[in-house]
């Protein structure tokens, strides 16, 4: 009679145990599959804008990294409940710009196509030759980016890792987050 009522109860736990009911987790995406936390872009320490700031957003944004490449400034920005990319010609120079936004998936959505996701996308074109692409989620960004110019970026600030992903035509992949899951997402890409 006592290991039946045992059975029960250690089933109960089981199930407790492997669906995550034991109390105390964490929020979602503040954790890998791993186990390595991450933290969230909003909670980053935001850097100031040169020059102006970023235009075309609605509400308070706060900057996390900007980058002089080419004849362009590169700003990755958060706000309550997305992330934004704005490649804008410097001061000085003619040109057309770009502006992508993609929201922070909601539970169970988005991709696990980088650590420290999921992930909601966003892509889009500049002129005839610049495009780039968006992955937003709460504890990381990543963008693909080609203008069209060669090179690599000039000055590069805020909590950001960038590298060069193709040469026809030169991509830069801009990686934003904390310092792990920066790493974790250049290893793995």
């Amino acid at each position: 009679m006592a290991r039946t009522r045992q059975t029960p109860v250690i089933g109960v736990a089981l199930i407790l145990l492997l669906t995550g009911c034991e109390g105390g987790g964490t929020p979602d995406g503040e954790a890998s599959a791993n186990g390595a936390r991450f933290t969230p872009l909003a909670e980053l320490e935001g850097i100031s804008p040169s020059g102006d700031p970023p235009a075309d957003t609605a509400g308070p944004v706060k900057v996390l990294s900007e980058l002089q490449y080419g004849q362009s400034r590169l700003t990755a920005y958060v706000k309550a409940d997305s992330c934004g990319f704005i490649a804008a010609p410097k001061s000085d120079t003619p040109g057309n710009g770009m502006h992508l936004v993609s929201t922070w998936p909601a539970g169970g959505e988005g991709s696990d196509r980088y650590p420290a996701g999921p992930y909601n996308s966003a892509s889009g074109a500049g002129d005839p030759k610049a495009w780039a692409s968006v992955l937003c989620s709460r504890n990381a960004m990543v963008i693909e980016y080609a203008s069209g110019e060669a090179g690599a970026p000039e000055q590069a600030r805020g909590q950001v890792t960038v590298t060069q992903v193709g040469d026809k035509p030169a991509t830069l992949r801009i990686v934003i987050g904390d310092h792990t899951a920066r790493q974790q997402i250049v290893n793995q890409a």
